[in-house]
């Protein structure tokens, strides 16, 4: 493996303290995630417990305040170490990172008791840290932030019963899906629109919460993906977070918080790509000399750093609107954008510098070109944040 960090690490206007831990998650990627990876791609069985202990450490969601058990980190520190992770492996980096985005969800809108229940299992508590966040459905996508005014989306129903509320339904393409400690899960108590969705908190081993197949992926299979059932779960009240009706604002401030984060992890992925192929331009030779010396080698190591430091600084934009308790949704949509986009060209443009060995599976170039590819899609897909970013020039933001 080549040399580690390039130019920019956004490690430069954080803590002490929250350095520290970006150095834990460098070594925990290092030393359990990039060989937990490499097996999951190949076929093997889904490495949960490399997931738990990085939940265990603190890593799946370090945003988590010391009163409930975290590290209490700003959003630029959880960027910077999620960056740590995806350098790892991308895959992953997505199941540990998400529980910090349900613990991001709790935070904006539980209850004190669902705060005290649910905060420090995610912060690694007791290895029951495991998050999920299911929103996608059979015959619903990234159109549901587009529209808000359709009920469209959520066919997931929340039904009142004597007990509580019963979930009927189905979501698919959730990271962690089916096999989360706690999920939250959106639903419709009504036939009104988004004004009636709602987010319940649903556990491992809530009766009628059934756990469906594991989706075959191209690429990222480091991370769960997996479909969940919901036969008359009957959950109590006190399992939907925030009011009635509030959970399409919950799950937006949400998605502001994880994009950056995913925008991160996709950043880590493009580092590594960028770090095999110059250590591989610096060691192979032909016509006696490196052939990072070779003019067009070069220029393209040369745009594959420029990508990777324009692509954190838009993340760390993001993530510092967010510490600073302002709305992130327009630059957290453009480091999104930008983070998937170089994903997939400097991961490309590095196994196209290892030439027929980047295509061979002795490199780990063409695993992550795969797994770059979501990279556009998941959190909202490339397309969804370009309109974002319109519809925010049209409000002249």
């Amino acid at each position: 493996m080549g040399a580690e960090v390039v130019g920019m690490t956004g490690r430069e206007d954080i803590a002490t303290e929250e350095r520290a831990l970006c150095d834990i998650a460098h070594e925990f990627a290092k030393s359990r995630l990039r060989a937990a990876g490499a097996a999951a791609d190949a076929g093997g069985a889904y490495p949960w417990d490399v997931v738990r202990d990085a939940i265990a450490l603190g890593l799946g969601a370090p945003n988590v305040p010391e009163s409930f058990g975290g590290a209490g980190t700003g959003a630029r520190a959880q960027a910077a170490m999620m960056e740590e992770l995806g350098w790892g492996n991308f895959g992953l980096a997505a199941s540990i990172g998400a529980s910090g985005v349900v613990a991001a969800a709790i935070l904006h809108a539980g209850s004190t008791a669902q705060k005290e229940c649910y905060l420090p299992r995610l912060a690694g508590a007791d290895g029951t840290g495991v998050g999920a966040l299911a929103l996608t459905e059979p015959e619903g996508g990234s159109e549901m932030e587009i529209l808000l005014s359709q009920d469209q989306t959520v066919r997931t129903r929340a039904t009142k019963t004597a007990g509580g509320v019963r979930l009927s339904g189905a979501k698919r393409f959730i990271t962690n899906g089916g096999q989360a400690d706690v999920t939250l899960v959106l639903a419709s108590e009504g036939e009104g629109g988004p004004k009636t969705w709602s987010l319940f908190i649903v556990e491992s081993g809530d009766p009628g919460a059934i756990s469906g197949r594991r989706i075959p992926t191209l690429g990222l299979r480091g991370s769960y993906t997996g479909e969940i059932q919901f036969e008359d779960c009957i959950l109590t009240e006190d399992r939907r977070l925030g009011a009635p009706g509030t959970g399409m604002a919950t799950v937006l401030y949400a998605l502001s918080v994880a994009r950056p984060m995913a925008s991160s992890a996709a950043l880590g992925l493009a580092r590594a790509a960028y770090e095999e192929a110059a250590q591989y331009a610096r060691e192979r030779r032909q016509f006696g000399v490196p052939i990072i010396t070779l003019q067009q080698v070069g220029a393209s190591l040369a745009e594959m750093r420029t990508r990777l430091d324009a692509a954190r600084l838009l993340v760390r934009a993001a993530a510092g609107e967010l510490e600073a308790g302002r709305d992130a949704s327009l630059p957290a949509a453009e480091a999104k954008l930008f983070a998937g986009e170089t994903a997939v060209q400097v991961t490309q443009a590095g196994l196209q510098v290892l030439g027929g060995y980047g295509f061979t599976q002795e490199f780990p170039l063409e695993m992550w070109v795969r797994d770059a590819f979501v990279a556009r899609i998941f959190f909202g897909t490339a397309e969804i944040q370009r309109l974002e970013i319109a519809r925010g020039i049209q409000e002249g933001l």
